[in-house]
């Protein structure tokens, strides 16, 4: 066993004698506790908690389509269709008379902006001149402004030329890529159709306009080595990348035909401890090219602020909009309907006649807002102690003994074994406080 392994192996070992094998993500609270409003309460609810606040807001736009569906994929995403079905026409009506909805709340369009961020799906798949009505609707609508970043997570297959002179015109600043793999052989099993030259070429493009660009990156891929996860990254950076991702692959409902066949489906705890090794090898390799993790699953150079992910640590609500898409407004948070639903709902009336297609919404209870300083903290990656409460202080020294954070000069520092068990972590977080009587 080398060096690297074997230090990997004694994380993943301290960290199992606390948590159990399978990582996961951190979930919203909507997702672990579900809705306390109905969707016409919620939206009565968040119209006045988002006319109350004059503080900055971040926006995520939740486009779901995709020219083709890729296999691997567990997003909430949906194919156009070839047909010429209208659910793509209907979407963006329901999305346009949402934007109308939301600037409509008093003192809310005056609120400064500091990301609009489209998240998929491919958003591009639209079309350029779709997706820039979108982007336009938002810009007249809301309290964007020069120093607001314009962001886009899309793949290399939508930017070709006239997309990125499309992307120029709208004014966007940041671009976030969905690579997965450089490797010919993974490429093909995940259904990525350009060939990785093709890939390199496309970034170079990007970051020649002075972009920001950052790519996304899998691991635990079928036949994986940590070599060619390295390969991947370094072949990344010399194309002037800025930011990177690392997923774990997902198993979910989406890609289960996928899983199933490639046998991920009952991954047993040496499979799931290869994986983290994989993940923790990866994240040297970016240290040592100097990358830092300014999230659960993101490292950055200094330029890639990764603004979207960061809303929370700079106390900034979220404004989201589109199917699926989850948001937090002060101290309650909200979802929206899956896009079938979201694309049938009513659209082209006045704005305060038909609410957003809302799933439903939460408040952040007591015991919650105690804990929210720490798990914001912690989805950021650094903990910084000052204004956390005793309780928190103590919780995050827990986690330094077991190698899950490590000691910095503000506070402490999520390790390789903290960013795998994040999910555990933040949900113990949450019940820590939920205990707590003041």
């Amino acid at each position: 066993m080398s060096a690297a392994a074997g230090r990997h192996r004694a994380a993943w070992e301290r960290a199992r004698a606390r948590y159990p094998a399978s990582g996961h993500l951190p979930l919203p609270r909507w997702a672990t506790r579900g809705y306390a409003e109905t969707p016409a309460a919620a939206w009565d609810a968040l119209r006045s908690d988002a006319g109350r606040s004059r503080g900055p807001l971040s926006i995520y736009v939740h486009l779901p389509f995709c020219a083709t569906r890729c296999p691997f994929c567990d997003c909430h995403a949906t194919r156009v269709p070839r047909d010429g079905g209208d659910i793509v026409e209907r979407y963006l009506a329901v999305l346009a008379h949402e934007v109308v909805s939301w600037a409509s709340i008093r003192g809310l369009a005056e609120r400064p902006v500091t990301t609009v961020h489209f998240g998929g799906g491919t958003p591009l798949a639209l079309g350029t001149d779709a997706f820039g009505g979108v982007a336009c609707a938002l810009r007249d609508a809301l309290g964007t402004h020069e120093g607001t970043e314009w962001a886009l997570e899309t793949t290399s297959r939508t930017l070709d030329a006239d997309a990125l002179d499309a992307l120029d015109r709208l004014g966007f600043t940041r671009i976030h890529v969905g690579v997965q793999s450089l490797d010919p052989d993974q490429r093909r099993l995940l259904g990525r159709r350009e060939p990785p030259a093709t890939v390199i070429e496309r970034i170079r493009a990007c970051r020649e306009r002075g972009w920001v660009v950052s790519a996304d990156l899998l691991y635990g891929l079928p036949g994986q080595t940590s070599a060619t996860l390295a390969g991947d990254i370094e072949q990344l950076a010399g194309a002037g990348i800025q930011g990177v991702s690392l997923y774990h692959l997902n198993a979910g409902p989406h890609n289960a035909p996928f899983v199933r066949r490639h046998g991920l489906d009952a991954r047993g705890e040496a499979r799931l401890a290869a994986d983290f090794s994989l993940m923790a090898e990866a994240a040297e390799t970016l240290r040592a090219l100097g990358f830092g993790r300014n999230h659960v699953t993101h490292f950055a150079l200094p330029a890639d602020e990764n603004r979207y992910a960061r809303h929370a640590l700079r106390g900034e609500d979220l404004l989201a909009l589109g199917s699926s898409a989850d948001g937090v407004i002060g101290d309650r948070f909200y979802r929206h309907v899956e896009v079938d639903a979201y694309a049938a709902a009513p659209s082209g009336v006045a704005a305060t006649d038909v609410p957003p297609p809302l799933e439903g919404a939460g408040v952040f209870t007591p015991a919650e807002r105690r804990a929210r300083p720490l798990v914001t903290r912690l989805m950021s990656a650094e903990v910084d102690r000052a204004g956390l409460d005793a309780r928190s202080v103590a919780f995050s020294e827990g986690l330094v003994a077991d190698g899950l954070l490590e000691p910095v000069a503000a506070g402490w520092r999520l390790t390789d074994a903290g960013a795998w068990f994040a999910g555990a972590i933040t949900a113990e977080a949450w019940e820590l406080h939920a205990t707590t009587t003041r």
